[in-house]
């Protein structure tokens, strides 16, 4: 980067402790905001000032401070990122939006279409700022936080798509991300905000494996292995035509997505296994120590309102036909008495129902 930035990340949970250790390692200015309430471990940050990984990458280093006041969190600073699960995207954009200023960067990581979110927001409060909005495909690691201060990086990601609004400015938010994570985690150009949201592999991977082994999980929530006793070879067959519906939804907007297998080779390294069965118990797998997701975890409740009801919209309006991706979200909203469609990431919730296929490419764009 041409001059220090100044940067602030809103969300304390696992990943967004991890960010900020990885802004921390290279010395710049960093503000976690905490947006929930004054818990024991954030009152400690906010003492201490520090924050560690540990594990497949160890860093950290000071953090310029720990706050709750949103104001604060964001005055003068450059960089803005959004660490967060997708339904607290709207709670904290509310908070964040009227404080924003010209020239600065919202990253959200992972983007789960929070950038049409926002977008939404700030035309529909009059908000008129000259700000870049990015998304990343995924979090850059499997992490948990160990510690307070410390989070256990599992595994990092060798790669990671990311994709801005307006997309002239890509190269310099990507100059900026690969600044920060550039010796552990290198990130590439996506085309714009849809194809990172459809590109996101937790459709795929998540909600199936939970539904076709209900029974078990609620018998062993504590000790169920998502991946090694969820994904049977018969269960990753259907796992994997249910991505090809999500890359037939990504022809149909003229996008160039990725299959979530090429994703995972590409995420934690390349062999010869042809389906995530054979992945998942591969010795590149980051998976192996998944467990505790009950049948609410946020593999159902997240993924399927968050991914998967966006994904079956705008396939109806490509004229594409989704049938496991319906019968996920029919299944999913019968189990739990939920109506995920309803309550989940809508078109109209995105500001887009009324647009045509093209528009939507050139909104997120």
């Amino acid at each position: 980067m041409e001059k220090a930035l100044n940067f602030t990340v809103l969300g304390s949970g696992h990943g967004g402790r991890a960010v900020c250790g990885q802004i921390a390692e290279k010395g710049y200015p960093v503000v976690m905001y905490e947006p929930l309430e004054a818990t024991e471990d954030f009152l400690k940050i906010k003492a201490e000032k520090e924050m560690f990984l540990s594990g497949d990458i160890r860093a950290g280093g000071k953090l310029r401070g720990a706050t709750m006041d949103i104001e604060e969190a964001v005055r003068d600073t450059d960089v803005i990122l959004v660490v967060v699960p997708s339904f607290a995207h709207n709670p904290i954009f509310k908070k964040m939006v009227s404080h924003l200023k010209d020239g600065q960067h919202v990253i959200i990581i992972p983007g789960n279409y929070g950038g049409l979110r926002l977008k939404k927001m700030m035309t529909d409060l009059g908000i008129k700022k000259e700000i870049t909005i990015s998304e990343t495909v995924s979090l850059p690691y499997a992490c948990r936080i160990a510690t307070y201060n410390t989070v256990m990086i599992y595994k990092k990601k060798s790669r990671l798509k990311i994709a801005s609004s307006p997309n002239r400015n890509n190269p310099h938010v990507i100059d900026i991300m690969n600044d920060l994570f550039g010796d552990d985690v290198q990130f590439f150009a996506g085309e714009n905000l849809l194809e990172i949201g459809l590109d996101n592999p937790n459709q795929t991977l998540h909600p199936l494996p939970v539904l076709l082994n209900y029974g078990d999980i609620e018998r062993n929530p504590e000790t169920f292995r998502h991946y090694i006793d969820g994904i049977t070879p018969l269960i990753s067959e259907k796992m994997m035509d249910m991505d090809e519906e999500r890359l037939s939804i990504g022809r149909a907007f003229s996008l160039k997505l990725a299959s979530t297998m090429a994703q995972l080779k590409m995420y934690y390294g390349h062999n010869d296994t042809q389906t995530y069965y054979e992945y998942s118990n591969s010795s590149e797998s980051p998976y192996k120590d998944v467990i505790g997701h009950n049948v609410r975890s946020r593999y159902l409740t997240e993924d399927v309102p968050g991914l998967n009801v966006p994904a079956m919209q705008l396939a109806e309006k490509a004229g594409v036909e989704i049938p496991i991706i319906e019968l996920t979200i029919r299944l999913t909203s019968w189990l739990h008495g939920v109506d995920y469609v309803a309550i989940g990431t809508t078109l109209e919730k995105l500001g887009i129902a009324d647009k045509e296929p093209a528009e939507i490419v050139a909104l997120t764009s």
